[in-house]
């Protein structure tokens, strides 16, 4: 992907982060690692999307982790079954970035906030689910640029079973998590079987540059009564 032109750069928990725009829209890079574009909109919105199938009920308490520029927390609002979105994002400078920036999606944002159906939260996602209990219905991960690409070292504590086992836990009985992923690992899809109930993958595609880009979304679900 191009470099885009740069909109502001500013110290952040993960290093210096810098915001720019590229042909597609906003992009945003952490510590000298992409981190998302508007390019990825489709697999960013279908890191939500991937969970309707699946959930039951209307009434949806969904848990996003990482804020990026918003696509997936505006696709958990456009989804009428939603009753509230977390959004639970390190970086400070990101929500500021997103609230001035973010357009359309930034101002049906804020309205869902002032609704109280939306809250964006500035903490570290593993630490929100390590004292949450079992508090959503639907659980979407996308802090880094996968399992084995990481945006930062200490995320590392997500992907392994400990990690999941706190991601389950999190969940609601018959809930559902789901990690953006690039390609598939076997080594983490066995994981994610050890560890929860029934497991999917969904397939997205983003254009970038003009090709196709494959993505994983592996749907991890939680039986209804433990």
């Amino acid at each position: 992907m191009s470099f885009g032109q740069e909109i502001e750069r500013a110290d952040g928990v993960s290093g210096e982060l810098v915001l720019r725009r590229g042909s597609a829209g906003l992009e945003i890079v952490a510590g000298g690692v992409f981190l998302v574009s508007a390019a990825n909109a489709a697999s960013s919105r279908a890191l939500v999307g991937a969970a309707w199938p699946y959930a039951t009920g209307d009434a949806l308490d969904v848990l996003i982790g990482g804020l990026g520029i918003g696509d997936a927390l505006d696709e958990a609002l456009s989804c009428e079954r939603v009753a509230s979105v977390t959004v639970a994002e390190l970086e400070p400078v990101v929500v500021r970035w997103f609230r001035k920036h973010g357009g359309a999606a930034a101002r049906r944002a804020a309205a869902a906030e002032r609704a109280g159906r939306a809250r964006i939260v500035v903490t570290d996602v593993a630490d929100l689910l390590t004292s949450a209990g079992a508090s959503w219905d639907v659980i979407a991960l996308d802090t880094d640029n996968g399992p084995e690409w990481l945006v930062r070292g200490e995320n590392a504590r997500l992907y392994v079973s400990s990690g999941l086992c706190r991601v389950r836990a999190a969940l609601r009985p018959g809930g559902v998590a789901i990690f953006w992923s690039p390609e598939r690992y076997p080594a983490f899809e066995g994981d994610l079987r050890d560890v929860f109930d029934a497991l999917e993958t969904v397939a997205a595609v983003d254009v970038i540059d003009g090709r196709p880009l494959d993505y994983t979304m592996y749907v991890a679900r939680r039986r209804g009564a433990d």
